[in-house]
């Protein structure tokens, strides 16, 4: 008798927590009941049930009903800021390269807009810290080529060495994998609004050619200036912070700081391939804004 009266309870409250809920204390009183009504019927049925409970893995079955809560809302929380991403960028760099010519320490410099997407994977642990991996390209405009002096921070266009209008310009591309840390806190009660930042480390392929107006083979023809062109590993620290929206629309600033390079040997070529000291190649710390959209089905 008592087993068939603990089923009508069972039912009973069944019946209760099928009714809408309406706020998130209601939610809360629904886990709650669902959670102690399957303890009870567990210790009807005998030990070799084996309970099933939201993040039960992750979440001891004797935590107390308001701590379960507060994880479990945590966990569905991080879970709806996790998956795939979409993104577009925009961003600001200097590029060097420096070599002898006619005997002449020779520095260049151009100032090119890069412009590109990404795509990748977020996971959140929680409300605060997740990880992202994720990669990319990033590509340019033509940018006028100046030299440059390191003594005083002097700079003039470099001349067409074709005799052509225009100057010397420059085209710049970097294709990267990035894996970051991401770090977050709510600014509202709603928990889809947060302010963070994000660290990583990024390692990226990036292209470099000269190109200048030719009189009989027309615009943008490549030009042999220091380098004629060069294809080498990039190695950089990402560093930046965030705002999102609504769980899925995340807006970035940040800075793409290389520390060091990789030649690779027979994808690059300088202009003097006699050269007695090796032409150089590397940028600054690239300053991007970033928009990321979570894709959901």
């Amino acid at each position: 008798m008592s087993y068939l009266h603990g089923l009508d309870s069972n039912k009973k409250n069944f019946e209760e927590i099928q009714q809408p809920i309406k706020s998130y204390e209601d939610k809360l009183r629904y886990l709650q009941s669902l959670r102690y009504e399957v303890m009870s019927l567990k210790e009807q049925i005998g030990n070799d049930f084996q309970i099933s409970v939201p993040y039960g893995n992750y979440i001891d079955n004797k935590t107390s009903a308001q701590r379960f809560n507060a994880l479990t809302q945590s966990y569905n929380d991080a879970l709806k800021k996790s998956g795939l991403f979409a993104g577009i960028s925009m961003g600001v760099l200097d590029i060097y390269t420096s070599g002898y010519i006619n005997d002449n320490l020779v520095i260049t410099r151009s100032t090119p807009l890069v412009y590109g997407g990404s795509g990748g994977y977020q996971k959140f642990f929680n409300h605060y810290v997740g990880t992202r991996l994720y990669g990319g390209l990033f590509t340019s405009f033509f940018n006028d080529v100046y030299t440059y002096d390191i003594r005083n921070g002097a700079s003039s266009p470099v001349s067409n060495p074709y005799g052509g209008p225009g100057n010397l310009e420059s085209f710049y591309m970097l294709a990267f994998m990035s894996a970051d840390i991401l770090f977050e806190f709510p600014f509202d009660n709603t928990f889809k609004n947060y302010i963070g930042g994000f660290m990583g480390l990024n390692v990226g392929v990036m292209y470099y050619r000269p190109y200048a107006s030719h009189p009989q083979k027309g615009n943008y023809y490549p030009a042999k200036y220091i380098w004629n062109y060069n294809l080498q590993v990039d190695y950089s620290f990402n560093l930046g912070m965030s705002l999102t929206f609504n769980n899925i629309h995340r807006v970035e600033l940040g800075l793409g700081i290389p520390f060091s390079y990789l030649s690779l040997p027979g994808f690059a070529e300088s202009a003097d391939i006699l050269e007695k000291i090796p032409a150089n190649f590397w940028r600054s710390a690239v300053f991007l804004a970033n928009y990321r959209i979570l894709i959901k089905f």
